[in-house]
C-alpha cells in the first residue's frame, strides 16, 4: 500500500501513516472546544459592546435633556421641567442598566479595559440616584427659582423669595457636591470607545451644575443678611484699575458707598482713591511677611492696598482706611475691574455718561483704561470724576433691573470666574460662607492635597502703561515621586505693545518715574509656590537668576524684578516642587490682566501618569 503524505509534504523525513491518523485525530476535540470557546467570546464581546453603545445613547440623550431642564429651571417653566426630570431619570436608570450585571462586574477587573467598564458604571449609577435626589428639589422650586429672583428689579431685590428658595438649592448643592465628589476618581481617560465622549460632557456639566449649585446655594444663605434684610448695610464699592497693575487686578481707583436695606439698594457717597491721601501710620497692623513683602505702603496708601493677591485681607485694609479717613464704617468691600463693568454691559446695553457717548461692552475697556487719560492729560480730578461716573452709571443700570436677568448673572458668573469681581464682608460668619468660594479671592493657604501657585504682578512706577501689556501664564505637572510631590513648570509670557518711543502718550500714562518718557513698564512678579512647597528655579529669557524670597501665609514666594521695554516680550520660567502628599490637580491663579483669560486653572497631575 503507498504510504500517505500530508499535502504539500516536500520532507525526506515522512510521518508514518498511524501517527498521522493519531495527531488529526486528538486534535479535533481541541478545535472543537476552541471553535466553541472562541464563538462564546465573541458572544460577550457582542452582548458587552451592544450594551456599551446602548448605555452611551442613553446618556447622550440624558445630556440633552439635562441641558432643557436646566433652560426650564431657569425660567421657572414647572410643568415642562417636571416631564422633562421624568424623563431625565428614564434616561439614567436606562444607561444604568446597561452597565449592571455579572458581565460588566467581570468587565470590571478585566485587563485593558477595566478602568473603563468601572468607570462608564460609577457615572450612570451617580447620575440616576443625582436625578432622583439632587435635582427633584430643584424643579419642584422652579415656578420660584427664576433667575429674577436673584436680580434686582427697581432698585430692589426680593430677599424672601431668596430665602424661601434656600432649602431646595442647599440640598441640591449637597448632593451635586456629593456626586462630584464621587466622580473626582473617574477619569474620561480610562474610558475607551463609544463612551468616552459621553463621559466627558457629562462630567462638564456636572461640574458647572455643581458650580452653580454652590454659588446659589451661598447666595440663598448671606444675601437676605447682606441686603439689609435684619439692619441696614453699606459696602465699600470699588473699580479696580488694570493699566496700573495690582495683584487683584488694578490699583484702587474711584469708589462709592453701596447701601442696602430690606433688598433695596442704591448708591450714595462717591469719591476717588485720591480722597484717602497718605496714613503717617499703617491703618491696619501688618504681619511681619506682609511688611517684609509688600511694606507699610500697604497699609499706608489706598492705591497700594491690594499689593497683597489675598482680598480678604485688602477688604479688611479699606475698610479700615474708610473710617480713618471719613469717620463712617461699612460692612464689606465689592471690588470689579473694567473688563468686568464691560461683560456687565453686554447684559444690561450701553449707558450715557456724563461726559462722553455712551459706555458700551465694547469700548468700555479702552475708555476707562486708555482714552480718559488722553481725554484728561493733566487733570486727576477729571480722571478720577470720570470713572466714578462710569461706575454708578453701570451700577445703576444692574439695580434698576436693566437687562435680562439670566444674562446679567451669567455675565457677572464670567467675571467671578476670572476674578474680577470679588467681595469681602466684615461679619464673620458670612464671610466664613463667602471664603469657600471664588468671589471671595482668598489666598489659599494649606489645602491639602491639592497644590495651588500663584503668579502676581505689581507696577513699580506709578504708570498706566498696564493697558498696553499682553500677558500668559501657562503651567505644566512634569513628574511625581512616590511620596506624592509634583514637580511643576510654570512659563510667564510678558509682552510691551507701548508705541515705539512712547508716541504720543501723555505723562498720566507715563508716570513720573525716571526713564518713564521712553515707555518702559517697570513690574514686579511675585511667584507663589504652593504650600509646603518651594521655588526651585527662575530663568528670565532662558539666563538663571538670583532672586529675592520671602513668605506669605506660610508659602514661600520669590520675587521677580521685570523692565519691559516698548515692544519687548519677557519669559519667566519657574520650576517649582510641591509640598509632600500633593499628588491632586495643582491649581494655577493669576493676576487679571487686561488680557481676557481664565483664572483658577485646574492642571492635569501628573501622579496619575
Amino acid at each position: 500500500m503507498a504510504s500517505r503524505r500530508r499535502r504539500g509534504s516536500g520532507r525526506h523525513d515522512p510521518i508514518p501513516d498511524r501517527i498521522y491518523d493519531r495527531i488529526s485525530t486528538s486534535r479535533r476535540p481541541v478545535l472543537l472546544a476552541l471553535g466553541s470557546v472562541s464563538l462564546l467570546i465573541l458572544c460577550v464581546l457582542g452582548v458587552f459592546g451592544y450594551q456599551a453603545v446602548k448605555a452611551k445613547d442613553a446618556l447622550q440623550v440624558a445630556a440633552s435633556e439635562a441641558k432643557q431642564l436646566q433652560a426650564q429651571v431657569s425660567v421657572g417653566d414647572v410643568d415642562s421641567a417636571q416631564g422633562t426630570l421624568r424623563r431625565l431619570q428614564a434616561s439614567t436608570k436606562a444607561a444604568q442598566s446597561h452597565t449592571d450585571g455579572p458581565l460588566w462586574d467581570l468587565g470590571g477587573h478585566a485587563p485593558l479595559l477595566g478602568d473603563s467598564v468601572a468607570a462608564v458604571q460609577t457615572i450612570s449609577r451617580v447620575l440616576h440616584d443625582l436625578s432622583l435626589a439632587g435635582l427633584q428639589p430643584i424643579v419642584d422650586a422652579a415656578d420660584s427659582i427664576d433667575s429674577r429672583a436673584f436680580s434686582p428689579r427697581d432698585g430692589r431685590i426680593n430677599i424672601k423669595a431668596i430665602a424661601d428658595l434656600a432649602p431646595a438649592i442647599i440640598t441640591a448643592d449637597r448632593s451635586l457636591s456629593a456626586s462630584k465628589k464621587e466622580l473626582a476618581a473617574v477619569s474620561a481617560d480610562d474610558v475607551v470607545g463609544p463612551l468616552k465622549a459621553p463621559v466627558q460632557d457629562l462630567k462638564a456639566k456636572l461640574a458647572t451644575a455643581q458650580r452653580a449649585a454652590s454659588s446659589g446655594a451661598t447666595a440663598a444663605q448671606i444675601m437676605p443678611g447682606m441686603l439689609g434684610g435684619s439692619d441696614s448695610r453699606s459696602y465699600l464699592l470699588v473699580v479696580q484699575n488694570n493699566a496700573e497693575v495690582r495683584s487683584t487686578g488694578g490699583l484702587p481707583g474711584a469708589f462709592a458707598v453701596v447701601k442696602a436695606e430690606n433688598g433695596k439698594i442704591g448708591l450714595t457717597d462717591q469719591g476717588a482713591g485720591s480722597d484717602f491721601g497718605y496714613f503717617d501710620k499703617p491703618a491696619v497692623k501688618l504681619t511681619k511677611d506682609e511688611n517684609n513683602l509688600y511694606t507699610t505702603l500697604m497699609a499706608s496708601f489706598w492705591s497700594d492696598t491690594n499689593f497683597t493677591p489675598d482680598f480678604p485681607r485688602t477688604g479688611q485694609i479699606m475698610r479700615a482706611m474708610y473710617k480713618k479717613r471719613f469717620d463712617k464704617t461699612v460692612d464689606g468691600v465689592i471690588s470689579v475691574d473694567p473688563i468686568a463693568l464691560s461683560y456687565i454691559l453686554k447684559a444690561t446695553g450701553p449707558v450715557k455718561l456724563a461726559k462722553g457717548g455712551p459706555l458700551t461692552s465694547k469700548n468700555a475697556v479702552d475708555v476707562l483704561l486708555n482714552r480718559v487719560y488722553l481725554k484728561f492729560p493733566d487733570d486727576n480730578t477729571a480722571q478720577d470724576a470720570f470713572f466714578a461716573d462710569a461706575a454708578a452709571r453701570v451700577f445703576k443700570a444692574v439695580a434698576s433691573g436693566k437687562g435680562e436677568p439670566q444674562s446679567v448673572l451669567t455675565q457677572m458668573s464670567k467675571a467671578t470666574e476670572e476674578n474680577r469681581m470679588l467681595i469681602w464682608s466684615h461679619d464673620p460668619a458670612e464671610q466664613k460662607v463667602l471664603a469657600r468660594t471664588r468671589i471671595a479671592g482668598g489666598l489659599p493657604s494649606d489645602s491639602g492635597s491639592t497644590p495651588h501657585v500663584g503668579v502676581y504682578l505689581n507696577d513699580s512706577t506709578a504708570t498706566k502703561l498696564e493697558y498696553y501689556l499682553k500677558h500668559k501664564t501657562t503651567m505644566h505637572s512634569e513628574s511625581c515621586t512616590t511620596d506624592k510631590v509634583q514637580t511643576l513648570s510654570v512659563t510667564t509670557v510678558l509682552t510691551s505693545t507701548v508705541p515705539k518711543g512712547a508716541k504720543g502718550l501723555p505723562k498720566t500714562i507715563l508716570g513720573p518715574s525716571s526713564g518713564a518718557e521712553n515707555g518702559a513698564m517697570r513690574l514686579n512678579v511675585r511667584i507663589y509656590a504652593p504650600y509646603g512647597g518651594l521655588v526651585n528655579e527662575v530663568s528670565v529669557d532662558d539666563e538663571l537668576q538670583t532672586v529675592l524670597s520671602a513668605v506669605h501665609k506660610k508659602r514661600n514666594v520669590t520675587i521677580v524684578p521685570v523692565r519691559l521695554k516698548p515692544g519687548q516680550t519677557v519669559t519667566i520660567r519657574t520650576i517649582l516642587l510641591t509640598g509632600q502628599h500633593q499628588p491632586r490637580n495643582p491649581v494655577l491663579s493669576v493676576t487679571p490682566t487686561v488680557s481676557k483669560t481664565p483664572n483658577n486653572l485646574s492642571i492635569a497631575n501628573a501622579c496619575k501618569r
